[in-house]
């Protein structure tokens, strides 16, 4: 293996072994090979890649894909079934909270004792301890024994200890998910400053716009079987759209997608130009598993769609384009009539609500009358950057805020595909005009 690459996998394959009974473990183990009492399932086969050093490498997949599988061979906890892995350096993983930590121990003693596993030695994680206990900035709870700990500070301490120690290959598996925000930045902040020391890191996270931030090139696992190794941007964008996908949808779009990344290396000027073809569609297993409806009260949201401008339903489109909310209403025969108003959100997978809107605006009067129809449009441009957003709404009195006579949220799904042509950051994009330059 050169010395530029930090991981070669060839082949890569693990094998369980399914028993239908303890009983028929424990035969197995008697019997030996003359007779085959379990089922085999392949979590994981056929795994080819290369990682440089100081390269970032993403890998996505639904549950259930082998994505902790694949990281925890590269990490030696479990062993191959079949194929060949070589991984050059010191290795540090966050595969769960508090792994390799015993609960017992105080933090102080389990940040010697995790980085002496590590290949650290007493004077060299003395020399660390400042910066470590600083990282992790968990106070005096250092001193208290790990079982105490919520999961955030557990992982405060472990990502300190983990990072500190300057590994070769820093494997984490989804762990920084549920640090703060304000934790996460300083986490990723250091990645990147391990990544410009020639640390090589695997990611595994269901955040694409992490994906498409911090990594070099990406995975697509799915059912155990990788699917495409590219660009993160092309990468990102069919997982998002086969999330929700049925099996049979899966083969006709990874063929597309190898091509386009075939066609790259050809042709790099080529590199993303058709990646949003066909996508802009309505997805029908786009469904969020998250929706509520609340009770009416006199007043009922019939349906909710996501529409283009030109009334299209349609749930995928491309960053950049604009889009419209079309919620249908009807006033029940119980009804009093009064002054309402109608509002609905756009919300991100995290339930931080992005933007909204309300009809009729403020200082008007809607006043509908029982068995009344109506449809209100509400329409929004181009800000939203690319991920999966959940649509809710309500409807309330106008000077009741908040005493909703319906509301749903999470009804619906929309999600934004990444525009190759634009370099979009933040949460949302709030430019209307392009950047002047000013000559001085």
């Amino acid at each position: 293996m050169s010395d530029s690459i930090a991981i070669s996998v060839n082949n890569l394959g693990k094998c369980f072994r399914v028993f239908h009974s303890p009983q028929a473990r424990l035969l197995q183990g008697l019997i030996g090979r003359r007779r085959q009492l379990y089922q085999e399932f392949w979590a994981l086969r056929g795994v080819d890649f290369e990682l440089g050093r100081g390269q970032t490498l993403g890998v996505v997949g639904r549950n259930g894909s082998g994505k902790s599988t694949l990281l925890q061979m590269l990490c030696g906890t479990l062993t191959p079934t079949e194929g060949e892995l070589s991984c050059r350096g010191r290795i540090a993983g966050l595969l769960e909270l508090g792994s390799g930590f015993n609960p017992e121990f105080t933090g102080m003693e389990n940040v010697f004792l995790n980085a002496s596993l590590l290949g650290l030695k007493q004077k060299d994680i003395e020399n660390r301890l400042d910066s470590i206990l600083a990282f992790a900035d968990i106070g005096e709870h250092i001193q208290q024994p790990v079982k105490t700990y919520s999961s955030g500070m557990a992982l405060r301490l472990a990502f300190a200890v983990q990072a500190s120690i300057d590994p070769d290959i820093l494997i984490v598996d989804e762990a920084l998910a549920v640090g703060d925000e304000l934790f996460q930045k300083k986490c990723f902040a250091r990645l990147s400053q391990l990544k410009q020391q020639g640390t090589s890191i695997l990611l595994v996270t269901h955040s694409c716009a992490q994906i498409i931030q911090h990594c070099d090139q990406a995975l697509l696992l799915h059912k155990g079987q990788p699917q495409l190794l590219g660009q993160p941007s092309i990468i990102t964008t069919t997982y998002q759209q086969l999330a929700n996908a049925p099996d049979e949808q899966w083969a006709a779009v990874i063929k597309r997608r190898q091509a386009l990344i075939n066609s790259q290396s050809s042709d790099p000027a080529n590199s993303e130009s058709n990646i949003a073809e066909g996508d802009v569609q309505n997805d029908p297993n786009l469904i969020p598993q998250s929706r509520e409806i609340y009770p009416s009260e006199g007043i009922k949201i019939k349906s909710l769609k996501v529409e283009s401008p030109e009334g299209r339903e349609c749930n995928q489109i491309p960053f950049g384009a604009a889009f419209q909310l079309r919620f249908s209403y009807s006033a029940e025969p119980d009804h009093n009539p009064q002054s309402l108003r109608c509002g609905c959100h756009v919300a991100n997978n995290q339930g931080l609500r992005i933007t909204g809107q309300a009809f009729p605006m403020s200082g008007e009067q809607f006043i509908p009358k029982a068995g009344d129809h109506w449809d209100v449009i509400f329409s929004f441009g181009s800000g939203l950057l690319p991920g999966v957003y959940f649509i809710g709404g309500g409807v309330w009195p106008a000077d009741q805020p908040g005493a909703f006579l319906h509301r749903v949220v999470d009804f619906c799904a929309l999600r934004i595909l990444r525009n190759p042509d634009s370099t979009p950051s933040g949460i949302c994009d709030l430019s209307n005009r392009p950047a002047e330059f000013i000559q001085l």
